[in-house]
């Protein structure tokens, strides 16, 4: 198994952290991260090699309404 680094920065949702955890894969290593990451924004590397930015998500505008016509 490979160790993974889950980064998150001091964002305002957050405090700045880092996570490591094991993962088979990398495929495996994301469904980890996009798990951990679900809330906010992250970065997950394998050792020195950055792999990806998980991107906090949009939150809904509440006065948007997808069916309006």
């Amino acid at each position: 198994m490979k160790i993974y680094t889950l980064s998150f920065s001091d964002d305002g949702d957050g405090v700045a952290r880092r996570l490591e955890f094991r993962a088979e894969d990398l495929t495996s290593a994301l469904i980890i991260a996009h798990r951990e990451a679900a809330r906010r924004g992250a970065e997950l590397w394998e050792g020195t090699k950055k792999l990806c930015t998980i991107r906090k998500p949009i939150e809904a505008s509440p006065t948007f309404n997808q069916y309006a016509f």
